[in-house]
């Protein structure tokens, strides 16, 4: 299983990090933090998957954008990511439905 759960850490992560280099204009650095933060203090898995949902909004917008962002942006979108998988993991959202979710965007 953590095996799995690292996988998908590593797909979404290095998905959301393509897509970033495509950003403008939004402060998607601020957005991803504040469902960070969302997502990491949620209490059960109903409020988890609320947060993926803001979290795939953001996303599908950030998919939609066409200039470029910063490494160093796009290095904090990594990380803010990273943290919001392993924190909808932690409350129970399957890696699989995680993974299913971000191939939509492909």
């Amino acid at each position: 299983m953590k095996m799995l759960r690292n996988i998908a850490i590593l797909i979404v992560v290095g998905f959301v990090m393509t897509i970033a280099f495509g950003c403008k204009g939004k402060n998607y650095v601020k957005q991803l933090g504040d469902i960070e933060a969302k997502t990491c203090a949620c209490a059960d898995k109903a409020c988890a998957e609320a947060a993926f949902k803001d979290f795939m909004a953001v996303v599908e917008d950030m998919k939609k954008t066409e200039a470029k962002v910063t490494n160093e942006d796009g290095q904090k979108l990594g990380t803010s990511t990273a943290s919001i998988v392993k924190c909808l993991m932690a409350k129970g959202v399957s890696p699989l439905t995680i993974q299913q979710e971000m191939q939509k965007f492909k």
